[in-house]
């Protein structure tokens, strides 16, 4: 009883011990937050007509995913995901189509780096350097509507004032 009392009492008050990050070749948890950048001119797309042109990626060419991105992490490649900048909305679809080699991958994650968004992007946020506390998230945020029909409560469909029945109403 004794060691029950105490194994209760190591358990409650030992700090709890947070799981590691996957290692370098598996996916990217999400939502994961953190600073963006971005690759020079046409480099991300060759990128992207590589990969599909292996066989790694799918296809998802403009409008469809809104640009290309890449990761930290193989396991994210072919991956569709989202962006979310301070102040903005989410964007995307954006298809992961590369990846830091495993030799950087401790670097970048030590400077907090999420991801690296193709030259258009950029252009069209208006990027000159790194963007901070940028959200990547697994899917959009936003609930597409759902528009149901209207029905009437209360009558049913054959009971609905003509307009016989509600000029006399008035005359009432």
């Amino acid at each position: 009883m004794f060691a029950a009392i105490i194994l209760f009492a190591s358990l409650l008050f030992s700090p709890v011990q947070q799981q590691p990050d996957p290692p370098w070749y598996m996916a990217t948890p999400l939502p994961a937050r953190g600073e963006v950048t971005f690759y020079a001119y046409d480099v991300m797309e060759r990128a992207y007509h590589r990969r599909l042109e292996l066989a790694q990626v799918p296809y998802c060419d403009k409008p469809t995913c809104v640009g290309y991105v890449a990761t930290l992490r193989p396991g994210d490649l072919g991956r569709k995901v989202w962006l979310m900048r301070p102040g903005f909305p989410p964007e995307g679809p954006f298809l992961v189509v590369d990846y830091a080699a495993a030799s950087d991958f401790a670097r970048l994650d030590r400077r907090g780096l999420i991801a690296e968004v193709d030259y258009e992007t950029a252009r069209r946020w208006g990027m000159t350097g790194p963007l901070y506390d940028v959200l990547l998230l697994a899917k959009s945020p936003i609930v597409p509507r759902v528009h149901l029909p209207l029905i009437t409560v209360g009558r049913s469909a054959d009971a609905q004032p003509t307009p016989d029945s509600s000029s006399n109403l008035a005359n009432d």
